[in-house]
């Protein structure tokens, strides 16, 4: 039986987070959603994720406090910022503090699921990598 591989949507309930949802099935993901950091916080804890999503902003904080959740977890899990902004300032930053990359919202679904699919190889490599290591 093929094990099934979680991934976390921090963001409030719009179109954005649709998209986002159907992009993650489509790359054979199982999508669990949440709106809040302390809801995130609780998650990341329990269950293995192997991607994160986050809304920019959230009702009680923003993308940086998954992030440090995120890593503080498992430095290696990869977080994918969802943002309006376009200013490339902003994704340097984001890219700057952690995140694996930016889906620019609304999220375009094959842009999307391509972003995915680098991130689940980049987690394979990085898997592979610290095996061989050991």
């Amino acid at each position: 039986m093929r094990k099934v591989e979680l991934a976390l949507i921090v963001s409030d309930p719009d179109q954005d987070c649709e998209r986002i949802i159907s992009s993650a099935r489509a790359c054979g993901l199982a999508p669990i959603c949440c709106s809040n950091v302390a809801e995130a916080r609780m998650l990341l804890a329990q269950e293995g994720f192997k991607l994160v999503f986050c809304k920019e902003v959230l009702s009680d904080g923003d993308f940086r406090a998954v992030l440090r959740e995120a890593k503080r977890l498992d430095p290696y899990l990869p977080v994918i910022l969802l943002s309006h902004s376009t200013d490339w300032d902003f994704y340097l930053k984001a890219l700057g503090v952690g995140a694996f990359e930016v889906i620019v919202c609304p999220p375009n679904p094959l842009e999307a699921q391509n972003i995915i699919l680098s991130a689940l190889a980049d987690t394979i490599d990085t898997e592979v990598e610290r095996r061989a290591a050991a």
